[in-house]
């Protein structure tokens, strides 16, 4: 029993030290409408919204996610890097950082538990904003990129105008209490911002320029990677 308990802490360490000298980021380019499915938001283990992990760890679900250029992805593409979490109640994160967690969790694949980095930039835990069903679910907005949507001037007849509903700094298909309308453009099953130079305004008359994005809208969308 004492050799056993000696192998496996010594497997233990291996576990978590083997990832982390090959996970360096590493810039994957991406092609516009590849399906990477929407990004997943991902937060550090908090005991008091997941419970004590000794004795709640078999509530969690370990799931695998797909890190593209320091966001996360249920889908998995060339170059990804797969990094192992949980999931809860309908929301994603990162295990405990407890020694003693480690190869306690037989379910879970430590070989892809999740590096420095990934645990640096999760997003700490905050008390979920309730949601009104009627939103629909939420759509993943990015910005406008010349490389995958075209050169607008010529391109933008192919764009279809859409109004999405943003929410506490998300979006969504419906509107619903609260929520304010943003006119955007889809192509190829993805939504993007328009472009953001000046002789776009009043260029394309299908565009509600009414509801054309914020400043908070630029700033808050991120690019497709």
């Amino acid at each position: 029993m004492r050799i056993s308990r000696v192998v496996g802490a010594v497997l233990g360490a291996a576990l978590m030290a083997a990832p982390v000298a090959a996970r360096a980021q590493v810039d994957v380019s991406v092609r516009f409408g590849t399906r990477l499915g929407p990004e997943i938001g991902v937060v550090v283990y908090a005991p008091e919204r997941h419970g004590d992990w000794h004795r709640n760890y078999r509530k969690w679900t370990p799931v695998v996610l797909y890190d593209v250029n320091g966001r996360y992805y249920s889908h998995q593409v060339e170059g990804a890097r797969a990094v192992m979490v949980y999931s809860y109640n309908g929301e994603y994160f990162f295990p405990p950082t407890d020694r003693e967690w480690v190869g306690f969790d037989r379910r879970y694949d430590y070989h892809r538990a999740p590096a420095d980095v990934d645990i640096h930039r999760a997003r700490p835990y905050a008390p979920p904003v309730v949601v009104s069903p009627r939103f629909g679910v939420e759509l993943g907005v990015v910005g406008y990129s010349v490389e995958r949507a075209g050169d607008w001037r010529h391109n933008y007849r192919r764009w279809t105008p859409v109004t999405v509903y943003e929410f506490n700094g998300r979006y969504y298909p419906n509107p619903g209490p609260g929520a304010r309308p943003v006119q955007i453009y889809r192509f190829q099953g993805e939504y993007f911002l328009p472009p953001a130079d000046r002789e776009w305004v009043g260029f394309d008359r299908r565009f509600d320029y009414k509801h054309a994005p914020s400043d908070d809208d630029r700033h808050r969308v991120h690019d497709r990677p």
